[in-house]
Parts: C-alpha cells; sequence; structure tokens
C-alpha cells in the first residue's frame, strides 16, 4: 500500500508526515537532526543549495541558526514546493529564500554556482550518484561544502526480499547505496576531508518512538489525515521500517566533504 496519493509527496503524504515529523519536514528528526548532521559545519554567509528540499524546514533552520546568507531550494514535487513557499512567507524569510520545481536530470546552475550543496534525505530517489556528485562538485565554489543525509543500506547488493517488501510498501522510488560507496564517489570526485557517520541505531530507535506515537497520542491525528484503511496502511509501512532497521540492512547516515580549491 503506498500513501502517495499525488505523485510522491500528495495532500495525505505532507499532512501525515507534517503530524509525525512536524512543519516543513519530509524526513524525520526535525532540527535536531539537521544540527546534528551540521555539527562542525561553520555556515556563515554561505549560499546554499539545498537538492531535495521539500517543503523547506531545513532551509529555514539554516537560515535562522546556522546565518546562511541564501537558500536556493528545488525538488520534483510541485505541492511540496508550493508548500515552501508559503512557509517562507510565514516565516518572514521569503526575501532570503527561493524554492524552485525542477525535473529530475543535471543541475541547472552555472560552474562555480554555490557555497554549500545541503540535502536531506533526497539522494536516495537519484539513481547515478556518481553524476550527481560531479554535477555538484562542479557547482560548488572552491573550498565549497557537500552537507548530506541520506537513506541508505549496509552494502550495494540487491535489495534483500524483506527490504524489497518494505520500498514496495513506501511506493517511493529508494535508490540506496551504501555509506562506503559515497564515501568511494566523494574520493573519486575530488572531494576532501570526507566525515561519514552511520546513523541506524539513532533511526532505529527513533522509527520505535514514532509508531508509538502513531499509535497512541498521535492516532486521532493520523486518522483524521487519513482515514482508517490508510491509517492501518501507514502502521504496517512503520512496522516494515523497523524491520529493516534492526537486521541492519537500511543505515540512513550523514557525509560531508570540501571542494578541493582549483
Amino acid at each position: 500500500m503506498s500513501l502517495t496519493d499525488e505523485g510522491h509527496y500528495g495532500p495525505k503524504q505532507l499532512n501525515l508526515l507534517k503530524v509525525v515529523w512536524g512543519e516543513g519536514f519530509l524526513s524525520p528528526g526535525g532540527t535536531a537532526e539537521i544540527d546534528e548532521i551540521m555539527t562542525g559545519v561553520d555556515a556563515t554567509g554561505r549560499t546554499v543549495l539545498d537538492i531535495g528540499c521539500g517543503c523547506g524546514g531545513a532551509a529555514f533552520h539554516l537560515l535562522k541558526k546556522y546565518h546562511v546568507k541564501s537558500v536556493e531550494g528545488i525538488d520534483p514535487e510541485p505541492l511540496v514546493i508550493q508548500t515552501a513557499k508559503d512557509l517562507a512567507i510565514k516565516n518572514k524569510l521569503e526575501d532570503v529564500t527561493t524554492f524552485k520545481q525542477i525535473n529530475p536530470g543535471p543541475l541547472q546552475y552555472a560552474d562555480e554556482s554555490f557555497d554549500m550543496v545541503f540535502s536531506k534525505e533526497a539522494f536516495l530517489h537519484i539513481p547515478d550518484k556518481e553524476a550527481l556528485l560531479k554535477d555538484i562538485h562542479r557547482i560548488l565554489k572552491p573550498g565549497g561544502l557537500i552537507v548530506v543525509s541520506d537513506w541508505m543500506r549496509k552494502d550495494d547488493n540487491p535489495p534483500s526480499k524483506q527490504m524489497q517488501e518494505y520500498i514496495d510498501a513506501e511506493g517511493l522510488d529508494m535508490l540506496m547505496c551504501s555509506l562506503k560507496r559515497y564515501k568511494e564517489l566523494l574520493e573519486a570526485t575530488n572531494f576532501t576531508d570526507i566525515k561519514i557517520k552511520d546513523r541506524n541505531d539513532w533511526y532505529l530507535e527513533k522509527a520505535k518512538k514514532e509508531l508509538e506515537e502513531i499509535e497512541g497520542p498521535l492516532y486521532q491525528k493520523v486518522l483524521d489525515v487519513l482515514g482508517l484503511e490508510e491509517t492501518l496502511g501507514a502502521i504496517d509501512i512503520w512496522k516494515k521500517l523497523i524491520g529493516v532497521l534492526e537486521i541492519g540492512e537500511h543505515r540512513p547516515g550523514h557525509f560531508k566533504a570540501i571542494k578541493i580549491d582549483s
């Protein structure tokens, strides 16, 4: 069963994730997880491209807490882009944010356009990770940063039956590679000072708590958003998610690196 009622992120999906993950977020952990991703990063005054920006939650946090100069967010989903624009106005950040709906493919920016590329749980939807990282390297200024959180897998073998059942239940393109593969690609693309962090343990506990909340204090809100049948389907998806986290095949992680000065 899929909650992707219109595109990957239709109204029901967005409303469910707003209930579970908070306004502006399409991935877990909210601002606390962004802080974890940004550990050790000085982003003050940087121009940022947010790839797969979703509803803008990360962009707004980067502006408010990390004092970046501006954020341009891109995403293929029209509803999330409109939501991000609306939230930018609500947060009085429309002058320092730009949100654009884009078609999947090469990044349509000139060389050395940004000081930093940020992304949170979006690269898993992009099939060619090598081409993506080369493109990011191209559009970053010398000394620019890539700071990413993504959903990954323990290796690059075909998914197990259990993992494939979870992916099918989500109804999303989930083209995950391993942390090791990302490290190899970053090295091959002339990034330096590469830092990698596995977040499987954190997200396993987080997903368990999310399920407890969906079945408990958030149940009525989820029911109001989805109706009974799809609420039960969402609970089933969370149980499948916990299962692939428990066996260690689903491994969210972070990586950051610097573009070598040219």
